[in-house]
């Protein structure tokens, strides 16, 4: 299987490879990082997805790789505060990684047939599609756009080319970045193993529309949807009470 991924040097990302390499795929892996050691059996493409100037000469790099069978676009950054004490800059950034990247990615990928029929395109949201998310309102909102831009093309791709397009909202995970973003002395060990993840998105089947990673995930998302004014007040003592001491 031909598998192209994004953010792959780290956290989610970094799992994904280790299992895809693992099982025998030929992985593309992009991140601004360097490869990995350990992940040599790679193709790799250095690029940050935050830089506008990259995007066109990356289609053309990515082109050549496939067709692929499973595109996995995971790349996210975040900026957590008060919305107002953050700069611009760094909610542009949050836009253009999350949201923006991923939807040139995916134009360049169709426009050059780049994804193989009956392959699989997904992208990794947040559990906050389900709730307001404060001290994360740029992220949430890069998100939110994700799901909604994966749901629009749900339905013309698979009948057209029978691509299945899914969303992945997986909740707190124990990576570099959560931990980065989480207020001092947050408890790491109540976070998901992104491995656990990574298993769960490579064993999904085609036909869901919406992963949601363990039973924590799944209880958060439906309480979300019953009672989205009680679980924003949860995340907001969860996450923004939290930032401000």
């Amino acid at each position: 299987m031909r598998v192209l991924l994004t953010g792959a040097a780290s956290g989610l990302g970094a799992e994904l490879l280790r299992a895809c390499l693992a099982r025998g795929d030929q992985v593309c892996g992009l991140d601004r990082a360097p490869c990995p050691d350990w992940a040599a059996g790679a193709t790799w493409v250095q690029v940050d997805l935050g830089a506008v100037a990259d995007w066109a000469a990356l289609g053309a790099k990515l082109t050549t790789q496939g067709p692929f069978d499973l595109v996995i676009l995971n790349a996210g950054i975040s900026a957590t505060g008060m919305f107002e004490a953050i700069a611009l800059d760094r909610h542009h950034a949050v836009s253009r990684v999350n949201l923006h990247a991923p939807a040139q990615i995916t134009a360049q990928l169709l426009q050059a047939g780049a994804i193989a029929q009956g392959g699989r395109l997904v992208f990794v949201a947040s559990l906050s599609c389900f709730t307001g998310y404060p001290g994360a309102a740029s992220y949430a909102a890069s998100k939110d756009g994700l799901a909604s831009f994966a749901a629009s093309l749900r339905k013309p791709l698979w009948r057209d080319r029978r691509i299945a397009v899914q969303l992945v909202c997986p909740g707190p995970m124990d990576t570099p970045h959560a931990t980065e973003h989480a207020p001092k002395g947050a408890d790491s060990s109540r976070r998901m193993a992104p491995a656990k993840v990574a298993q769960t998105i490579l064993r999904a089947s085609a036909r869901g529309r919406v992963i949601l990673p363990g039973a924590g995930a799944k209880l958060a998302a439906i309480l979300g949807r019953l009672a989205p004014q009680s679980m924003t007040r949860i995340m907001g003592r969860v996450l923004f009470a939290k930032l401000k001491e």
